[in-house]
């Protein structure tokens, strides 16, 4: 009796250990992204002695104001694709009597992983910014129209 209850017991204990295994593998996680989507033309436009108002007109609302510093604003952009590596990047701005006086960034994402561009297609408007394909008419518009 006691065997029987020692392989059980292992039983249950490796069942629960291969889960994480098994979710990673077989189930389907979604991708998250959470934040501000920084642009690095939209951070070349900022420059220090900026006032809160101009920062907050080419960059939008910061993700996070320091709850005791209310000089530190926050530019967070987090992204997990399902089943993939975490990636952040944040933006530290200081103030101080209103006008930026420092810009701290850590971690930069170069390119979208959520965004996934399949290899072999053209984008939609390729076949009207083509100019090879302006002679070849796709719809006949010569036709008259009827009107009863």
């Amino acid at each position: 009796m006691p065997i029987k209850k020692i392989v059980v017991f292992l039983f249950f204990i490796s069942s629960l250990s291969g889960c994480t295994f098994l979710y990673d593998t077989f189930v389907y996680q979604i991708d998250v992204t959470q934040g501000n989507y920084l642009e690095d033309d939209k951070l070349d436009q900022i420059n220090l002695g900026m006032s809160q108002e101009q920062v907050i007109f080419i960059l939008g609302s910061p993700m996070l104001i320091d709850q005791f510093d209310s000089s530190k604003w926050y530019y967070i952009r987090y992204i997990k694709p399902g089943g993939e590596a975490i990636e952040q990047d944040h933006v530290v701005f200081t103030f101080d009597n209103r006008l930026l006086t420092k810009i701290t960034r850590e971690g930069q994402i170069d390119t979208n992983p959520l965004i996934k561009t399949p290899k072999g297609r053209n984008a939609p408007n390729a076949a009207t910014e083509d100019p090879s394909t302006i002679d070849d008419a796709q719809t006949d518009n010569t036709s008259p129209i009827i009107v009863n």
